[in-house]
């Protein structure tokens, strides 16, 4: 499974945003894990996504049909607890989105979680899923 961090999400669907580079990195790599069937999300990437969109001056019925086409690959599971032993055990309180997105990778067994957030740096030792930070 491949987990894909929202900022690749937003780079991939988004018209508005600052480096087209990204934007055609970000697209690739969704239509390679579609394609595998190895994409998998949670609800906060779609969350932060629709929040991100909207800052983004995204037309509604854009995010609107980016949101349900999205949803197809949220997988649910309850890891309130594993979070907060995870931000706790890390201390990284001030990175609370980055480590749901980690302790959700490692709960569903992703084989990694690319971003281009290069905050993830500081928890790849502790993360099992292997974190791919793209330049």
């Amino acid at each position: 499974m491949i987990y894909l961090d929202t900022n690749i999400l937003v780079y991939a669907f988004c018209k508005n945003v600052d480096d087209e580079i990204q934007k055609q990195k970000a697209q690739e790599i969704l239509k390679e894990s579609i394609i595998s069937k190895q994409l998998v999300l949670s609800e906060i990437s779609l969350y932060e996504f629709a929040f991100i969109c909207k800052k983004l001056e995204e037309e509604l019925e854009v995010i609107n049909d980016n949101i349900d086409f999205l949803s197809r690959y949220i997988k649910n599971k309850k890891i309130y607890s594993e979070v907060l032993q995870f931000i706790k055990k890390e201390k990284s309180y001030k990175q609370s989105f980055d480590s749901y997105h980690i302790v959700f990778a490692n709960s569903f067994k992703c084989n990694k979680l690319v971003t281009f957030d290069k905050g993830f740096k500081n928890f790849i030792k502790s993360s099992k899923t292997n974190i791919e930070i793209i330049q």
